[in-house]
């Protein structure tokens, strides 16, 4: 399996970048059976960003990037 790391990305934060906070839900750099899976897991991981925590942004996108 290959591995992906899981970032989620901000337009209205400015275009800013976050790498995975949450280890323990969302593995970064984790395996994945297909690059579909890891995509899934980066889009929950993206809905999961709290609000207050991450640049006042509410319109993470998922990303998930072969390591």
């Amino acid at each position: 399996m290959a591995q992906y790391t899981i970032t989620a990305t901000s337009v209205k934060a400015g275009n800013v970048t976050v790498s995975n906070t949450d280890t323990q839900r969302f593995p970064s750099p984790a395996e994945f059976a297909t690059e579909a899976e890891a995509q899934a897991n980066a889009a929950k991981y993206a809905k999961n960003l709290n609000y207050e925590d991450h640049q006042r942004a509410w319109d993470w996108v998922g990303h998930a990037a072969a390591v």
